[in-house]
């Protein structure tokens, strides 16, 4: 038996209200996200988030790179005799994080793709930021009139696009069917 060719109208008729789902949830998934992040007590953000999750890593991570620079954490600084690198709300990733996390979520796929994609954003968007610190660091210290552009407009641009290319790569694989399946 062949299948029959699905008529074009029928095809538009069903993917349109689809499109407008996907956008309505992933607008509404990223706005609670948004929203529990400015939940978040700045202190718990400064002394314990930032402190931890981002400062103590960045300096093992610069330690490793440049040991010269004798970087320290304190709290929600990253400082040496070079530079003194504030992390503070907007600038610890969370924007890049939410976008990515809600289009994946808003995504037509099974819930165990999702979870495989959502856990692999977080994990690729927490190293990039990392990365994105620790340069911002080595801008501060060494070429500090580069800071506002790589700051407000590279650093951010690049996360964002990179969140992109991840994106599609998932979603690709997300809609992708198993071996064998017809």
């Amino acid at each position: 038996m062949k299948p029959k060719p699905v008529p074009e109208k029928l095809r538009e008729a069903t993917t349109k209200p689809r499109q407008w789902l996907f956008l309505f949830m992933f607008a509404g998934i990223y706005g609670i996200l948004h929203f529990g992040y400015f939940q978040i007590p700045d202190e718990l953000l400064r002394n314990v988030i930032y402190h931890w999750g981002l400062v103590r890593p960045d300096v093992g991570l610069i330690d490793l790179l440049a040991p010269a620079e004798r970087v320290v954490a304190v709290q929600n600084h990253l400082i040496s005799a070079r530079a003194n690198l504030e992390i503070v709300r907007g600038c610890d990733g969370s924007g890049a994080i939410f976008l990515i996390v809600s289009a994946v979520l808003a995504y037509p796929a099974t819930l165990s793709r999702k979870l495989l994609g959502v856990c692999a954003a977080l994990a690729l968007m927490y190293g990039l930021n990392l990365l994105r610190i620790a340069g911002i660091y080595f801008v501060v210290a060494y070429h500090p009139d580069w800071f506002l552009p790589a700051h407000t407009y590279f650093a951010p641009t690049l996360i964002v696009l990179l969140g992109c290319v991840y994106f599609a790569w998932w979603a690709l694989w997300a809609t992708r069917r198993p071996n064998g399946a017809v």
